[in-house]
């Protein structure tokens, strides 16, 4: 087609543009969604079993505080610990992470091509991922366990002098960078008897597919547990759209970012109700079904903005799922450092931050593993504690799940 302007026509010119702008808008807002494979789907499946049955566990222990982790990070890092373990403790961790029967090929492929389907789905949203190796320069790591952490989790390896202050903050100083400065810190000391730290990094923002109106932003009451209730910032979406969900006992919303693939999933309390009677009620099979059934609304809604931190060592919560042996002396970590087959897990740390605002929201988490010798209502209001997870649909992976229990 000719588009020299001097022979266009007015409206012809103007046609093309209108179809060339709709075009690029179009591909800008496409996701780039495939089909995930039957191993990919297993672990989703069995990281998404992860994240409800380690949530349970740790808000029971929280009660009252809010809390906010990243399971698909926990996941990741232990994972690489998991390339590295033998025996009756790899045993013991794949029961625990919840992984069916597959060669470590398999597991470990899948998790490279889940990360980098997330990295890409949405242009709209980042999402990063990023794993690292920190060993103590004096060893050497065993080819197949760093083979499979560079190949498939695209581990940066770096030997330090562990006996000097500033490996800790070398340590740190990529975790502040591959989290955008959201968490500054996740390893508090290493000590002489410190071989490996294995970490991973999560960064995500997403922008809301509709923004609330920073203009509409105003206090109101939020109702805590106790039946005291205190005064917070509530934002507000007119012009939005959104799936909405209710029963007997609570409400369910899914709010999108970007392009849709990326979602928040809300899930509210009624009033006879308590969080943890909804994180009791958390599965797969649970979550599929709400959200199937909800209907898609365009009620004026009104939620807190709220920014939070959290940080966990997560031993007894391991120990509790299963995977107690890691931590002693009857570990088999053999497959890591050359020459060392006395290895156990000294900790495994996790921290993570969320800002939820009028624009979007906002997430970072970092998992550390040490490794030592040895009827719709006109509009609705979240005016009450409760469960949230953001949540890529076309892969189903949850990605964080928290309480909030008190705004702040």
């Amino acid at each position: 087609m000719n588009r020299n302007p001097l022979i266009l026509s007015i409206a012809t010119a103007a046609s093309v543009l209108l179809s060339a702008c709709q075009h690029d808008e179009v591909a800008e807002n496409s996701p780039n969604v495939r089909e995930l494979t039957v191993q990919e789907q297993k672990i989703v499946s069995s990281s998404n079993d992860f994240a409800f049955r380690s949530f349970a566990l740790l808000s029971e222990d929280e009660g009252a505080e809010n809390m906010f982790v990243s399971p698909l990070s926990i996941s990741m890092a232990l994972t690489m610990t998991y390339n590295g373990a033998d025996g009756a403790t790899k045993e013991a961790m794949r029961q625990t992470l919840g992984f069916e029967p597959a060669s470590d090929e398999e597991i470990n492929r899948s998790f490279k091509s889940l990360a980098e389907l997330l990295k890409g789905i949405d242009r709209k949203v980042i999402f990063t991922s990023a794993n690292s190796l920190w060993y103590r320069n004096d060893l050497q790591l065993q080819a197949p366990f760093l083979n499979a952490n560079q190949t498939y989790f695209d581990a940066t390896v770096q030997g330090l002098d562990f006996s000097s202050p500033a490996a800790k903050d070398q340590i740190n100083n990529w975790v502040k960078d591959k989290t955008d400065g959201k968490i500054e810190n996740i390893v508090k000391e290493v000590t002489p008897r410190h071989v490996l730290f294995l970490i991973n990094a999560i960064y995500f923002k997403g922008t809301w597919t509709y923004p609330f109106d920073k203009k509409l932003t105003q206090p109101g009451q939020f109702f805590l547990e106790d039946g005291s209730t205190l005064t917070h910032d509530f934002m507000t979406m007119r012009e939005g759209k959104y799936l909405y969900y209710q029963d007997q006992t609570k409400e369910v919303l899914d709010l999108p970012y970007g392009n849709q693939q990326y979602s928040m999933t809300l899930v509210v309390p009624k009033e006879e109700q308590t969080v943890q009677d909804m994180v009791q009620e958390l599965s797969k099979a649970n979550l599929t079904t709400w959200l199937m059934a909800a209907d898609s609304t365009k009620l004026e809604l009104h939620m807190p903005k709220f920014k939070l931190e959290y940080e966990k060592e997560l031993n007894d919560l391991l120990e509790q799922m299963g995977m107690s042996i890691a931590f002693t002396g009857e570990a088999d970590l053999s497959r890591m450092v050359e020459g060392r087959s006395n290895l156990a897990i000294s900790e495994v740390s996790h921290k993570t931050f969320v800002e939820v605002n009028e624009e979007g929201t906002e997430a970072a988490a970092v998992t550390s593993v040490g490794i030592i010798e040895t009827s719709l209502p006109p509009s609705i209001r979240i005016n009450r504690p409760f469960v949230f997870m953001i949540r890529e649909k076309s892969s189903n992976a949850i990605l964080f799940i928290g309480k909030l229990m008190k705004p702040e």
